[in-house]
């Protein structure tokens, strides 16, 4: 960390910034409110029910998370966004990412979109998490433990959900 520290530039700062929004609640949420919404508008309320489910006892996972480990931020090199909260393990952005962009990608595009769009869709949604994590990193708001231990969880809770998912029924 010491090392990424001295790595900093003005104009990658710039983009670990927004990355780091992009794996806020300030786009987390709303993102995930819109695709309840459009899962209820394109008549897909069971799609819409099992992904708020998925969501919400994620968030819940990940505060409880925070609770029970209670790891202090780090303060190897200096916090150049002030919008770290209480605990450091895990990172809630890089866990909440794959759960609020990669479940709503596949329930969104399960139904109808071609294998292709639904590859790229998850890739882009896979590259998104991993930006964030970096991010959280790069600006000293994470150690990488956090931020893998983050990915990690919020990749799981969406594998548990996938799984209800697929026994039930198709995603679709």
């Amino acid at each position: 960390m010491i090392t990424l520290g001295r790595e900093r530039r003005p104009w990658l700062t710039g983009v670990m910034e927004a990355l780091s929004v992009a794996g806020s609640g300030l786009l987390e949420l709303p993102l995930a409110i819109v695709l309840i919404i459009g899962l209820v508008l394109r008549q897909r309320k069971d799609a819409a029910w099992w992904y708020t489910e998925a969501v919400l006892s994620g968030w819940a996972l990940y505060a409880l998370s925070k609770v029970a480990v209670q790891r202090p931020r780090p303060h190897v090199i200096s916090h150049l966004m002030h919008d770290a909260g209480w605990f450091s393990y895990p990172s809630g952005h890089a866990m909440l990412v794959p759960l609020v962009s990669g479940l709503g990608t596949i329930a969104w595009f399960a139904p109808s979109a071609s294998s292709l769009v639904r590859r790229i869709a998850l890739t882009l949604s896979a590259l998104l998490a991993l930006g964030v994590g970096f991010s959280r990193v790069y600006l000293g708001a994470h150690y990488p433990t956090d931020v893998i231990g983050g990915l990690l969880l919020g990749t799981a809770w969406s594998g548990v959900w996938l799984l209800r998912r697929v026994q039930r029924k198709p995603v679709a």
